[in-house]
């Protein structure tokens, strides 16, 4: 009787410690702004990205506990004449040299979470849909850059590049995050 027990709780120790989730890789971080009346999409990632996060047994502390800051100046399209208009442009503003997020928010049931981003000293809810696929979780939402009081910044953006996009520049930006864990 006595190994029964003994296997019993080495098996549930296991188990428990099976379906921990910690971080396994690097914050993928990518953004897909428009232009042009076709709405052509355009994407990037930023280089400065700084994760802290706790391991947990359960899905949604884990992703509670993540606390993310991201460099604006370290925009990156894989272009560096759009990444300077950008940088110079939307994020030239103090406030805005740092965006930071946090998961307040998970619903498992509907693979839902609330990403709170900070951008400008202005907090959105944003909220995304999520897969979890071959050991990352992959969440998709939207931005609306005019809602972190960026209109001049936005405004300023869209004049200078008026010319690339063939005058049409959109302030919605998709955003989507890939957190590796095992």
């Amino acid at each position: 009787m006595k190994k029964i027990v003994i296997s019993s709780l080495l098996t549930i120790g296991l188990l428990s410690s099976a379906s921990a989730y910690e971080l396994n890789g690097n914050l993928g971080v990518k953004w897909t702004g428009f232009k042009t009346e076709k709405k052509a999409p355009v994407s990037g990632t930023f280089k400065d990205i700084a994760l802290n996060i706790t391991k947990s047994d359960d899905l949604s502390a884990f992703l509670k506990s993540a606390k993310v800051q991201i460099a604006s100046a370290s925009f990156d399209s894989k272009n560096p004449f759009r990444d300077k208009n950008i940088t110079s442009t939307l994020f030239s503003l103090a406030t805005s040299k740092t965006i930071m997020g946090s998961i307040s928010n998970v619903d498992t049931a509907k693979n839902m979470l609330t990403l709170d981003v900070t951008m400008n000293e202005v907090t959105k809810q944003v909220p995304m849909k999520y897969e979890m696929a071959n050991g990352s979780i992959v969440a998709k939402g939207t931005i609306e850059i005019l809602d972190y009081g960026m209109k001049n910044s936005f405004m300023a953006f869209a004049k200078k590049c008026a010319g690339f996009h063939q005058n049409k520049s959109f302030s919605d930006v998709n955003i989507e995050f890939t957190l590796p864990y095992k």
